[in-house]
């Protein structure tokens, strides 16, 4: 008969997740000694990677979470350890990412008695110090039942939107047999959130009679199924796709139909068509209503004749672009319906077969003759200028999946990127914890096995660099590029007027650290050396580490939003005189 432990493994190695990521300790020893059991056909389950610190391993299960759309499981000692995850577990709060933290506490018995790492509510109460950031936040502490406690945390994580779950269990729990079953997240995780159907027909109606139609896809609707329904809509009809800065790379930015990122650091051609040449009808599929996704709420979003929102996350509703229509339905499920609509014109959704969105056309030319991106300066007068090195990079290695980290390297990394390939570009959006793309980039690579880039900063190799040594240790194909600017780049620029300490950084050799953990170094100082370097290394595996010293104070290509948020700040401020 099984323990606890192994039927948790054992229920998530068939949902599809083929690691964990963890750092070792004495109450999650369980955990450890069930994974190398092997499946019928003899093929390895579910296996470990161990991180640097904990908080590595949040982000690593946040990174595989994005990228396999399923879970990231993190698996730390609770009490320390999970603090340590804390950082993580907000980080995916925030962006709706299903990460699962599971852990061990004290056995029965050593509750209330001042015991080594007592997380019950006896001692330091870890559950409900995570219950703000979860959907589920359960300690267990009783063995008769314990897989009950399990199937209640499935359950949770295909809840819309979804959110990460706490689960602890008793050491002693987590060791006893248990004859029950855990029951299948996969038979869960279909289409949710059904439409009223004549709502949906009307709202059809009213996309199908328009003139011309233009996308922006959030978040919510940033997965496979959908990606490639959306494009081949895209494709049939001459619809324009733009993305939310949380959904970049939803729709592939190398289409001749993209128009790119609107929002914090959006392409100018995005912003212009979604504020100044707007389409009859503005379709926004699965956005959530951050101030980064709207450009700092810009007010020009319900410039369209219709501004209709289809999301699958009812707290969304109607705050994306408010007084917009909104239909609360599965976004796969409505882009199904949207297909079968175009595909049987004629047959109640109030057009003949030869008048598909005739303007279409036109806004495509019209739109592709607005530049993409803030132009670069013709030279750089003294350090490679941040947009310069993003361009170098995307050059030659625009078939990796890029994961920005966050600081105003990201803000360069969101305008000058050009994603390739499907589902290119991972970022902590709402949040933004530094040194998140280490680990994040991890978990990407074991959930696509693919090639990564990490464009991150020296501020953040401080927080996080460690984890070099995690990509090295599990042999990944990862690329680090540390802009060094010497300073915490974003605080700097709004930091000025204070003292330099505050946000200078003194200079590292992030060569020599990269290969004191086993990985290659390379510093760059001009872009004909980055140039050089980054095409040496195309074709290369492992793990290799870039130097890249940037301009401290270039100014990043985020004009409009800063612009839409002085505004919407002094519009509060009035509405409270």
């Amino acid at each position: 008969m099984p323990n606890v432990s192994r039927v948790i493994l054992d229920s998530l190695w068939d949902e599809g997740v083929s690691a964990f990521f963890m750092v070792p300790g004495k109450m999650i020893n369980a955990f450890m000694s069930n994974y190398r059991a092997a499946d019928p056909a003899g093929h390895p389950r579910i296996s470990p990677v161990i991180a640097a610190a904990e908080g590595g391993a949040a982000a690593m299960a946040d990174g595989y979470a994005r990228a396999s759309e399923g879970t990231g499981v993190a698996i730390a000692l609770d009490g320390p350890g999970v603090a340590n995850a804390v950082a993580g577990l907000v980080n995916a709060d925030a962006d709706r990412s299903p990460v699962t933290l599971l852990s061990g506490h004290v056995p029965r018995g050593f509750d209330a008695h001042d015991a080594l790492q007592d997380v019950t509510p006896t001692g330091l109460d870890v559950a409900a110090m995570l219950t703000p950031i979860t959907s589920s936040a359960l300690q267990v502490r009783s063995a008769r039942h314990p897989i009950r406690y399990w199937n209640i945390t499935l359950r949770k994580l295909v809840e819309c939107p979804t959110r990460p779950v706490y689960l602890s269990y008793a050491a002693d729990v987590l060791t006893a047999d248990t004859a029950e079953s855990a029951i299948s997240m996969r038979s869960l995780s279909s289409s949710r959130v059904q439409c009223d159907e004549q709502e949906l027909q009307s709202v059809l109606a009213t996309v199908n009679s328009s003139a011309s139609v233009a996308v922006l896809v959030g978040s919510h609707a940033n997965k496979k199924d959908v990606r490639q329904l959306l494009t081949r809509l895209s494709e049939s009809h001459d619809i324009l796709v733009g993305c939310t800065v949380d959904a970049k790379g939803a729709f592939t930015e190398s289409h001749p139909n993209s128009v790119g990122v609107f929002g914090y650091s959006g392409n100018l051609r995005a912003i212009e068509l979604f504020t100044e040449q707007a389409p009859e009808t503005v379709l926004l599929l699965g956005c959530r209503p951050t101030q980064w996704n709207t450009n700092a709420y810009d007010a020009r979003l319900s410039r369209a004749k219709n501004v209709i929102e289809v999301t699958s996350a009812v707290e969304d509703i109607g705050n994306f672009s408010p007084g917009s229509r909104t239909l609360l339905c599965d976004e796969l499920l409505f882009l199904r319906h949207w297909e079968d609509s175009l595909t049987g014109y004629g047959k109640g959704y109030g057009k003949d077969a030869g008048a598909k969105f005739p303007w279409n056309a036109e806004l495509g030319e019209r739109t592709r003759r607005i530049p993409l991106y803030v132009p670069l300066p013709d030279e750089d007068p003294g350090a490679m200028h941040p947009g310069r090195a993003v361009e170098c990079l995307n050059k030659w290695l625009g078939d990796r999946a890029c994961i920005a980290d966050s600081g105003n390297h990201r803000s360069f990394a969101t305008h000058y990127w050009k994603t390739r390939i499907d589902a290119g570009f991972y970022s902590s959006t709402t949040m933004g914890v530094m040194g998140w793309a280490f680990g994040a980039a991890i978990g990407v690579s074991f959930a696509r096995e693919e090639p990564c880039l990490v464009i991150t900063g020296d501020g953040c190799a401080l927080m996080s660099g460690a984890e070099i040594q995690t990509a090295v240790r599990y042999r990944r194909n990862i690329v680090f590029a540390i802009f060094d600017n010497s300073a915490y780049g974003a605080t700097h620029m709004n930091n000025k007027e204070n003292l330099a300490e505050l946000s200078v950084l003194p200079d590292h050799d992030w060569v020599k650290f990269a290969e004191s953990l086993g990985a290659e170094g390379f510093r760059v100082n001009t872009l004909d050396e980055l140039d050089t370097v980054a095409q040496k290394i195309k074709g290369d595996g492992g793990v290799q580490v870039l130097h890249i010293a940037v301009d401290r104070d270039a100014a990043t290509p985020a004009r409009s939003y800063q612009e839409n948020l002085r505004s919407f700040a002094r519009s509060k401020s009035e509405n409270h005189a």
